[in-house]
């Protein structure tokens, strides 16, 4: 009586069916929210838009614009500069090529070439001052000057230099802070120095070297009663190793009651005469107006003889600096 019942054969198709109905009712059930909700939002929108002011719609249309006028260039430079950082490896993930290294060379003799030294600075008497400081340095200065009024330099100095005087630019720059190198295809290896309108001063350099005894002339002269005094000093000088002169009475006419010996010299030829003077105990340097290499020594009165060698000072040994060297720049 109360046995289990079997299952008709249809129920189970009953039940499919109820649950296909029932989703298909869920889904238009969620389209039809979707849509309400999406209704009133363009609703919304349109009742907003409907309370704007004609200024304000304005404004926004405005601004819709300037964004747009601003986004799109800027989205095109963007694009742009990928492609340019592409292009040009900055954004490639190929090793960059090495660096440019200059090249260090020996350096020509500082007295192998000639240097001519203009001033366009317009501070007198530059150019002779760095003429005699450069010749102090062991280079070879052939003129000092004031370069023509049509030539104007900024810089401290310009150095100008042909094809074969580019290492002697660089080594005539290296005494300058600042110095600017200008190729004007002259021939040789002469250069020139030119001093420009921030012209401030060599930079410190060593020591000079005492000159060779050779480079310059030695005159004596007898300022004394005593005669026969300047044949035999001068003898005694140039078997020593100096290059002399002339030799005789004191072209001056000096009156020397006091002195030992003066020694005569002028402004580029001090050193030289310092030189000199080792060899006469004594000896008294007096500059005078005078643009050569020439020394007077001129006996005075207290005059006896040329110092002997076993009595002179110790020379000061003679330094000995490294080849100097220069370095090319990258081509």
């Amino acid at each position: 009586m109360f046995g289990s019942r079997k299952p008709s054969p249809t129920e189970p198709s009953s039940l499919s069916a109820r649950t296909g109905h029932a989703a298909r009712d869920l889904a238009r059930r969620g389209l039809g929210l979707t849509r309400d909700t999406v209704h009133r939002e363009l609703l919304e929108r349109a009742r907003t838009q409907e309370e704007l002011t004609d200024d304000q719609i304005w404004r926004r249309y405005q601004f819709r614009h300037l964004a747009a006028f601003i986004t799109i260039p800027a989205v095109l430079l963007g694009t742009a500069s990928i492609a340019t950082a592409y292009g040009t490896g900055l954004m490639s993930s190929e090793p960059a090529a090495p660096a440019c290294e200059p090249v260090k060379v020996l350096a020509p003799a500082p007295g192998s070439f000639n240097i001519k030294v203009l001033n366009t600075s317009g501070q007198n008497g530059a150019a002779h001052q760095v003429a005699k400081d450069l010749t102090r340095r062991g280079f070879t200065v052939v003129e000092a000057s004031t370069a023509p009024r049509t030539l104007f330099v900024k810089a401290p100095v310009r150095i100008y230099h042909g094809k074969d005087g580019l290492d002697q630019a660089l080594l005539a720059a290296q005494n300058v802070d600042g110095a600017e190198l200008e190729f004007d295809g002259r021939q040789g290896t002469s250069i020139s120095f030119v001093l420009g309108a921030d012209w401030a001063g060599l930079l410190p350099g060593p020591p000079p070297k005492p000159p060779a005894m050779k480079s310059y002339t030695v005159n004596v002269y007898n300022a004394t009663w005593k005669p026969g005094l300047a044949k035999k000093a001068m003898a005694e000088l140039t078997a020593r190793g100096f290059k002399g002169g002339k030799q005789g009475n004191d072209p001056d006419q000096s009156f020397l009651p006091d002195d030992v010996a003066v020694i005569r010299h002028g402004p580029d030829a001090d050193l030289a005469a310092a030189q000199v003077a080792r060899h006469i105990k004594g000896a008294v340097l007096r500059e005078v107006p005078r643009d050569n290499m020439v020394i007077d020594v001129v006996l005075a009165n207290h005059f006896e003889q040329v110092t002997p060698v076993a009595e002179l000072p110790k020379p000061v040994a003679v330094r000995k600096d490294p080849p100097p060297t220069v370095s090319r720049p990258c081509d």
